[in-house]
């Protein structure tokens, strides 16, 4: 794929700065369990690492010009995040079967515990790249939104709704 002569686009130091910039982005933003396709009973959910980054060819990015050297892109992108997030004690019978959660603190406070839930994203990633002739300089994530397939959703029998009336 050509990006107007942009010959660092999908190099690791790219999807690196990519990486980087999802995380300072993303660094005091509160997910809801909704966004991420997960199960209400993971709450105070926070990205704390992107851990790989793998842009995706198959599709021509959007790329739109703006003043000064910059590009408005979007793109698909493959993510592996880990996530922090806390779950009510007496809940945790429902996502204990979750292979990708760990429990890091289990007595985080009376009523909570805190978990690391590590998952894999298809995303649309809208950036801006400020770039000089065909260098990049500056690369800035202005969002990331998971893309689901009805097959992505995590599937657990929800003992909730067998006890509840």
């Amino acid at each position: 794929m050509t990006y107007y002569g942009f010959r660092h686009w999908g190099s690791p130091e790219f999807e690196k700065a990519l990486a980087l910039s999802i995380q300072d982005t993303y660094a005091f933003r509160e997910w809801t369990s909704e966004e991420l396709n997960l199960p209400a009973e993971y709450e105070d959910i926070h990205l704390d690492l992107v851990e790989e980054v793998s842009v995706s060819y198959e599709q021509e990015a959007d790329v739109r010009r703006l003043p000064d050297s910059k590009r408005l892109v979007s793109i698909e992108a493959h993510l592996v995040c880990n996530f922090d997030v806390f779950i009510y004690k007496p809940d945790y019978i429902f996502v204990e079967d979750d292979p990708r959660l760990s429990i890091v603190n289990p007595y985080w406070n009376k009523r909570y515990m805190r978990g690391e839930i590590t998952l894999r994203l298809r995303s649309e990633i809208m950036l801006v790249l400020d770039i000089s002739d065909s260098e990049w300089r500056r690369l800035e994530v202005l969002s990331v939104t998971p893309v689901f397939a009805d097959d992505d959703r995590f599937e657990m029998t929800s003992r909730r709704r067998r006890f509840r009336r």
